[in-house]
């Protein structure tokens, strides 16, 4: 393995000499093989300076042909504008900064081109593959190429796949928790603003969870204070023009995106936020913190999601135990803010609770 650095090759055995060692000692440190973590860590450290100081670089390509061993991971993706929100580039940071770790760089493909991302991950001899995409048929594909090329697989977000594990929150304890919190500062009318439920199992997860979160609080969940729609202004509109007496105090949004919504509704008819309804998200988007009254939400760190993903392609401890059902589920953690407190003084909530 080989590099030009100065304008001249640099070896292996010009490393060695430098630092003292043999060239078996520098191969096995420079590759993260098992038994260089038997050396002592000033013997590692000291190869690994005096590398970058010659400005050595391996050689990946010609390390493949010889052991047939690739430190490449294939990352296939959706790029669309509709797709690809900050979750998938925090994941996608997560992949990287965990990845170069443990020696491994990492090549990327389009679900959109299926055919071109399997004949390259052949051809390249990569034997890992993460996907991030939630298409449903895209991940199918992906499934049977690798169980085809008894390539290892694992997902982000949604759900495991027969073999192949996923990485994602645990919803449904996500949901309890905004409720709890809710709940715990006096609420009793707590309301859910929700999606169409379609392919996604997340929608169905995090839904079940709030009517679960209710029910461990002893609260019934009305059928007029939960709206699953894409109608998103009419649901609005419909469910905080009821009664003072009637609507919700507070609502649980299944994303940051959709309260973003109830906030300018309510702005608009004099609603306030949060003395009239306390709001609670899910997702903890930059745009909820820095909205008017900034969102309390259910935090779920993306950037973890791809260093578990990457830990359990390599069979490294992930730090989260693995479910029955393939899942890694991280656990959901309420970052509160200005969007929730206690019912107002005189509400005809706080009444009922006196």
């Amino acid at each position: 393995m080989i590099c030009e650095a100065a304008g001249r090759m640099v070896t292996l055995k010009d490393i060695a000499q430098a630092a003292r060692t043999d060239t078996g000692t520098v191969s096995r440190v420079l590759r993260n093989h098992p038994k260089a973590h038997e050396l002592r860590p000033a013997t590692r450290e000291r190869i690994l300076r005096i590398a970058g100081e010659l400005g050595y670089q391996r050689n990946l390509l010609a390390s493949s042909v010889r052991t047939g061993v690739v430190n490449t991971m294939a990352l296939i993706a959706r790029f669309s504008p509709e797709d690809f929100f900050v979750s998938g580039a925090k994941v996608i940071d997560g992949l990287l900064e965990e990845s170069v770790c443990h020696g491994y760089s990492i090549k990327v493909y389009a679900d959109s081109n299926l055919d071109l991302a399997f004949r390259e991950i052949s051809g390249s001899m990569i034997r890992l593959v993460v996907m991030t995409s939630t298409n449903c048929e895209a991940r199918e594909a992906v499934a049977r190429f690798c169980r085809e090329k008894n390539l290892r697989l694992v997902y982000v977000f949604e759900h495991s796949n027969g073999e192949f594990p996923a990485v994602n929150v645990d919803n449904s304890a996500a949901a309890r928790l905004a409720v709890r919190h809710l709940a715990e500062m006096g609420h009793r009318r707590i309301g859910l603003f929700c999606v169409p439920h379609r392919n996604y199992h997340y929608v169905s997860e995090r839904h079940e969870g709030f009517l679960a979160g209710m029910a461990e609080a002893g609260l019934e969940a009305k059928p007029e204070w939960i709206v699953c729609t894409d109608e998103r202004e009419n649901a609005v509109a419909e469910m905080l023009s009821l009664p003072e007496r009637n609507r919700p105090t507070a609502l649980f949004g299944i994303s940051d995106f959709l309260l973003l919504h109830v906030q300018r509704y309510a702005f608009l008819h004099g609603i306030r936020i949060p003395e009239d309804l306390s709001l609670v998200g899910m997702g903890n988007m930059e745009a909820g913190n820095f909205a008017v009254v900034p969102l309390t939400s259910i935090e779920e760190d993306h950037r973890e999601f791809g260093k578990v993903a990457v830990r359990a392609l390599l069979d490294k401890e992930t730090g989260v135990e693995k479910q029955e059902s393939g899942m890694y589920l991280l656990p959901p953690r309420l970052i509160r803010r200005a969007s929730s407190a206690p019912p107002r003084k005189g509400s005809s909530e706080e009444r009922s609770l006196s």
